[in-house]
């Protein structure tokens, strides 16, 4: 199959100017004849340099790392597959896959062959992908995982130091959230686009053309955690603060940053946000349905159709629980390859709406969510979320490293110290 594959690859990289260069180092000067005298020196004329430009050459996409974007095809993950990329023992080889299985539920009924599933201990799918966690006045649900449960998630896939991580699972429906919520997870904790893949159509598009497994896969010990980065990509995430901060500046007319909500139609919106349909993003008119990925270009038509929303400017995707959220920022960061994308995790259900004035004890006004013009609509439910007053004292300002704590402790984990200027929530 190698023959094979490296053929067509050079046969599309090169197209007509590679082949005719190719005929051209004959040195054949095709059907020229002399009618001179045998007795004289023919005359030969010079070789003609080619006029044409090489082609550039494009992506390998033998090489995991070196894909047009973060969405893979199942053909491309099979020639992974049967190049023996996949799970392979020794953990340092360069390139390198690991296969993991969004939705660990459906793993017995068959996987890419050499996937794991997503699970560490007794958690599994989504439930391994949110944490209780402490962030502004309380602790909140939902949150992104720690660093110990990332740790142990890539090990138990057996991700090394070169490994290109591809994300299966199903292709339709809320569980198809898990897939784009691992990708932004995994982001956030310091992983670059590059090692980072989703498949489109998921597992079933997949079995649709290869064969799937059923067998369980052992993977091999790695080591491997996240202090391999140098620091955690915490931009990609907005915590309370900061996003109070933005909706703040943008109400000032100091920033031209802009909110993606998931949610479908609500009463109450966070104020000069955007509220859409997740089915923007995928093909075919109901997103319940199997479906394939929208293009690049379509989604970013979508996206900069909005009033107020520029190319370059910030986009922080969100929802009502901090899933389907992701399936924006995954359409930006990693099919359009957008550098200023973000998401807020707490989500409207369990940070936005609970910051009012209904809470016992009251959040401080610098908390409040329905004040300052930070909401349209009015916020009438809450869940009575329990306010830490000791915090609720103390934190009276917003732009501090110690009000947004989930990303103070993500920088700790991987850094060490959050001595090194690492910015103060904004």
């Amino acid at each position: 199959m190698g023959e094979k594959l490296d053929r067509r690859r050079f046969i599309q990289l090169t197209g007509a100017t590679g082949m005719a260069a190719i005929a051209g180092c004959s040195g054949d000067n095709g059907d020229q004849q002399t009618t001179e005298p045998a007795t004289e020196e023919p005359t030969e004329e010079p070789t003609e340099e080619p006029t044409e430009e090489p082609t550039e050459e494009g992506p390998d996409y033998t090489n995991p790392s070196e894909t047009e974007n973060a969405l893979i095809e199942p053909q491309t993950l099979n020639e992974w597959v049967e190049a023996g990329l996949v799970n392979s023992d020794d953990v340092y080889a360069d390139p390198r896959v690991a296969v993991i299985r969004s939705d660990a539920g459906g793993y017995a009924s068959g996987h890419v062959p050499g996937a794991v599933p997503l699970e560490v201990g007794d958690a599994a799918g989504g439930a391994l992908l949110k944490a209780t966690r402490l962030d502004g006045l309380a602790k909140t649900k939902a949150l992104v995982p720690t660093g110990e449960t990332v740790d142990q998630l890539i090990q138990n896939a057996g991700v090394g130091p070169n490994t290109t991580i591809v994300i299966s699972g199903p292709g339709e429906g809320a569980s198809m959230y898990y897939g784009t919520r691992l990708y932004w997870t995994l982001r956030f904790w310091g992983f670059p686009r590059e090692r980072l893949k989703l498949l489109n159509g998921g597992t079933a598009a997949y079995g649709e053309e290869y064969e799937l497994s059923l067998e369980n896969v052992e993977t091999p010990e790695t080591g491997y955690n996240l202090e391999a980065f140098d620091e955690p990509n915490y931009g990609l995430r907005k915590g309370l603060n900061e996003m109070l901060q933005l909706v703040d500046d943008v109400n000032a007319g100091e920033s031209s940053a802009s909110v993606i909500d998931q949610r479908g139609s609500w009463d109450a919106k966070i104020a000069n946000s955007h509220v859409e349909s997740a089915a923007n993003y995928v093909e075919g008119e109901s997103f319940t349905q199997p479906a394939k990925w929208k293009s690049a270009d379509e989604i970013e038509e979508h996206v900069f159709s909005y009033d107020g929303v520029e190319d370059g400017d910030e986009i922080v995707t969100m929802c009502h629980s901090g899933f389907k959220g992701t399936l924006a920022f995954f359409a930006l960061d990693g099919i359009v390859g957008y550098d200023n994308a973000a998401l807020f995790d707490g989500s409207w259900k369990f940070t936005w709406k609970q910051y009012n004035g209904e809470q016992d004890p009251t959040p401080n006004d610098a908390w409040r969510t329905d004040m300052h013009g930070r909401t349209e609509g009015e916020i009438t439910a809450t869940d009575q979320l329990s306010i830490d007053p000791d915090l609720n004292e103390q934190l009276t300002d917003l732009a501090t490293l110690d009000a947004n704590q989930v990303k103070k402790d993500a920088i700790e984990y991987i850094v060490g110290d959050t001595s090194g200027g690492f910015g103060c929530g904004s």
